[in-house]
């Protein structure tokens, strides 16, 4: 009696495996074809993959249809499946390195050919899906795609130092959206290796920026001072750019310190000046 349930429970213990292995199988036939048309050149086809991956990855031992994050989902489902997990992580982040050279590189995604078919959401999703993941392939596309916003720069931060060198390297970027972004992601990640070499680092980084080209850059890096420890020693700089600086804009500025004109730069030297003259914590 005791060896016939013996035989019994093992019986059903393998049943139960290649039932498992069958799943995977399956799950695997199915992964295959998504990532594959993830991968095509059209966008649009792209997305729709993605969201039938979204779906499959939702509704794994799911409890009867309730709903969660993608994110989450994607979290529960890499670690339900291991032997799926590598090749899920690559198909999304070369799916978001495809699409941050739409939307970032070249700001010019394809028209929409449906009018349900919202790509800016399905962008933001997938940037939310690979800043979840925890693999250091995701870097480089997160860098890509992090003056989208919060999402992207939290999903960075995690990374620490392994980020550091990638954004600052984008400081050397044509664009001065991803310029001015990359200063203030470079000073996050430098101001949390608490050391002086790092502090220097930080100010070379900003009277580099002071110089920039472009207003937007030089706007930021002001800003960044204001919340510096010691920013009364670019107080001799503050003054000079509250002075001097040339991009002009039409209006007048707020304080009256342009007379009847408005020197945007200018305006948030003084900004600062103002803050460092009388004490005031720098805004968040």
């Amino acid at each position: 009696m005791r060896r016939c349930l013996s035989v019994a429970i093992l019986g059903i213990a393998l049943s139960g495996a290649i039932l498992g292995q069958q799943d995977d199988a399956s799950i695997g036939n199915k992964l295959s074809d998504i990532l594959t048309r993830m991968n095509s050149a059209d966008l649009h086809a792209s997305k729709i993959a993605f969201d039938e991956l979204m779906t499959q990855l939702a509704s794994d031992g799911s409890d009867g249809g309730s709903t969660t994050g993608l994110a989450d989902a994607a979290s529960r489902f890499l670690a339900r499946h291991p032997q799926q997990a590598d090749q899920v992580k690559l198909g999304l982040i070369q799916l978001l390195g495809k699409e941050n050279y739409f939307f970032i590189e070249t700001k010019n995604p394809p028209p929409d050919p449906y009018e349900e078919d919202n790509i800016s959401d399905h962008y933001a999703d997938l940037i939310s899906v690979v800043s979840s993941l925890d693999d250091e392939r995701a870097i480089p596309v997160l860098v890509g795609a992090m003056t989208t916003g919060g999402i992207a720069q939290r999903g960075l931060l995690k990374y620490g130092d392994k980020a550091l060198e990638p954004v600052i390297a984008q400081l050397s970027s044509s664009d001065a959206l991803v310029r001015a972004t990359a200063l203030g992601m470079s000073i996050t990640l430098l101001e949390r290796r608490h050391d002086v070499v790092s502090d220097a680092r930080i100010r070379y980084l900003i009277r580099s920026s002071l110089a920039d080209p472009k207003p937007v850059v030089r706007r930021h890096a002001i800003k960044e001072i204001d919340c510096l420890n010691d920013r009364q020693a670019f107080v001799p700089i503050l003054e000079r750019i509250a002075k001097s600086d040339p991009w002009k804009l039409p209006g007048k500025a707020d304080d009256g310190g342009d007379g009847e004109e408005f020197y945007p730069v200018r305006f948030q030297a003084r900004w600062v000046l103002r803050d460092i003259q009388s004490n005031k914590t720098c805004a968040p």
